[in-house]
């Protein structure tokens, strides 16, 4: 673990470093009648897990916090184990240590105090750096009447105690000052640092100093991609945008000339091979804590080519399948599937809509490492860094020794149990994927298909049919939509008439609904889009025997209905329970859900 905190906060004069909540040892069961300090704070944080309900604690999580409640080994080593097995994550522990300490907890940029927002010009630009760096928010700094400072106020989004980081602090204010922290979440904040800064870009930074602004936006930003764009009027700059829920909104603007400075600093970064500017170029490199893919194309500039940057943002934590959105009984079907001897189990969906997260956390959700299986990843790159993964294999399609196929070949003479496939993309690949898993292995994959039911005929298509479809463990088919602001959305006392069709449409009952609708004035948290985050809308078909059987025949007239009878639904229906449950609302589905959009088009 690192660094641990003291129990006893430093107090304050302004409040907000209050007396923290004081806990006396109890004689429960299994735990002495005393503990230390220590121990006596991690009794605390497991019951501040417990019993909070605004924390995102599901209830594999709480049955475990339960569970270490009455245990009668270290409370320490017990959250440790919490941490380290991904049932409880470091912004939920973070959570329960403000609150132990009675410190606040800003959730959102409209949680940061006025005060706050001078201090960002205020302070030493040495100390901003550093606070900028590590995403520190000066929350306040308290004077007494002689000017002299006494209180420090500072938030992050660490659980634990960094003497270092506070020593680096402290170096800015008097010895007797108190620091007082609080906690923020690390994207608020990025937003808060981003807020105070301008849009044009200094023409004489390096490159090096640009590549880290561009790439610490991208990141504060919740950005999961960066175009460099140039001017396609042929003028000396490049815009700058950020992909943010699947939008992308223009942010900075740069020179041609540091364009391609940038360029040639992120190549030598990447190792990418030097090619003239008229041909597209691919790598990858790590910075910030994550791999980004790297692809350069050439742009028709007036004088010749011009470089257009694309940085994608590699996540490299797995997400629980709870995080992800899907209701209990979806996750259900997950995990059963994924711990499956052998077999395939497909996702489908168009590039962005969150199949190789879905994967990868159904692959954790069954844990096989922890089984003594050996688990295989060949992806165009690597996206997740799991440890207990066997090995994980990058295609590389312009060698012939390093293709999908060839490296699939290749791992199933080294003795996987579980590989996970990047994409089954002709009939070839299509056999060798249900070869293998005739043969005892468990293939998780993807295939670009609209819906679970398209996957069937994309497999027919591919020479997959009849028995061979009895190897089909899952199909799951999905969209991401955006969630509402939970800042700023609006209650919808009553449907509008769109709202009852999708309702009426997917057979979801209106009756208990807590309906709500994006503001269209938006708010500073949502950057005044009215969303914030997205959130799965799937669906999944196990094929059944009468599926196989009209594969066989090659009789596909009757498929929906016969997957309906094998409990299939459609996205549709789960976005609709979003919709249901306030996360989302019907507009939005109206863009995402195939057979909505296309409703929308046609009037």
């Amino acid at each position: 673990m690192p660094q641990q905190p003291e129990n006893q906060p430093q107090q304050g004069s302004s409040g907000m470093g209050a007396t923290p909540i004081s806990i006396t040892p109890t004689a429960q069961a299994g735990i002495g009648p005393e503990l230390s300090p220590r121990e006596e704070l991690y009794q605390s944080l497991l019951k501040i897990l417990h019993n909070a309900t605004d924390l995102g604690i599901d209830r594999v999580a709480h049955g475990h916090l339960e569970a270490s409640l009455t245990n009668p080994g270290s409370k320490q080593l017990l959250v440790r184990d919490l941490i380290n097995q991904k049932i409880i994550n470091r912004v939920q522990l973070a959570r329960a240590f403000a609150r132990h300490n009675r410190a606040r907890e800003l959730l959102s940029i409209l949680d940061i105090p006025t005060e706050a927002q001078a201090l960002r010009q205020d302070i030493h630009p040495r100390l901003r750096s550093l606070l900028r760096r590590e995403r520190i928010i000066p929350v306040s700094i308290k004077k007494d009447e002689a000017g002299n400072v006494t209180d420090v106020h500072l938030a992050h989004d660490s659980p634990m105690r960094d003497l270092v980081l506070e020593t680096n602090v402290r170096e800015f204010f008097p010895a007797t000052a108190v620091l007082h922290w609080h906690f923020s979440l690390r994207e608020v904040a990025g937003a808060y640092w981003m807020a105070g800064e301008s849009e044009n870009i200094d023409s004489d930074m390096e490159a090096e100093a640009l590549l880290d602004r561009v790439i610490t936006n991208a990141i504060d930003a919740r950005s999961s991609d960066i175009h460099i764009d140039p001017s396609i009027k042929g003028e000396p700059r490049a815009i700058i945008k950020y992909r943010i829920d699947g939008f992308v909104h223009p942010k900075e603007v740069i020179t041609t000339e540091q364009l391609e400075r940038l360029r040639v600093r992120i190549e030598n970064l990447a190792r990418m091979p030097k090619v003239n500017l008229n041909y597209a170029n691919k790598g990858a490199f790590t910075r910030s804590g994550y791999d980004w893919r790297v692809q350069i194309q050439p742009h028709a500039g007036r004088l010749g080519p011009v470089p257009r940057i694309v940085l994608r943002r590699l996540q490299p934590d797995v997400m629980p399948l709870e995080v992800l959105g899907y209701p209990q009984d979806f996750i259900d079907k997950i995990k059963s599937a994924s711990s499956s001897p052998n077999g395939v189990v497909f996702w489908t969906g168009p590039t962005g809509s969150g199949k190789t997260e879905a994967i990868h956390s159904a692959v954790v959700s069954a844990n096989p490492m922890a089984k003594g299986l050996s688990v295989h990843t060949i992806e165009d790159p690597p996206e997740k860094r799991v440890p207990g993964y066997a090995v994980q294999m990058e295609i590389a399609s312009e060698d012939p020794n390093r293709t999908g196929l060839q490296l699939l070949k290749s791992s199933l003479r080294a003795d996987p149990d579980v590989v996970i496939f990047g994409e089954v993309r002709d009939s070839e690949m299509a056999k060798l994927v249900f070869e293998a898993a005739n043969t005892g292995h468990l293939v998780f994959t993807t295939l670009h298909t609209n819906t679970a039911i398209d996957a069937i005929a994309r497999l027919e298509e591919l020479g997959i049919n009849g028995f061979l479809l009895s190897y089909v463990r899952g199909i799951a088919a999905q969209r991401l939509v955006r969630r509402l602001c939970g800042h700023c959305k609006v209650p919808m006392p009553e449907p509008d008439d769109y709202t009852r069709y999708v309702f009426d449409r997917y057979g979801v009952p209106l009756q208990g609904a807590n309906l709500f609708s994006s503001n269209p004035e938006g708010c500073a948290n949502c950057n005044y889009t009215g969303y914030y985050g997205r959130i799965a809308a799937a669906e999944w078909l196990k094929p059944t025997k009468e599926i196989v059987q009209a594969s066989t025949d090659r009789n596909y007239a009757d498929l929906e209905d016969m997957a309906r009878r094998a409990g299939w639904q459609p996205m549709g229906r789960m976005a609709t329970q979003h919709v249901r449950n306030g996360i989302t609302d019907a507009a939005e589905l109206s863009t995402k859900i195939l057979e909505l959009a296309a409703e929308s088009l046609t009037g």
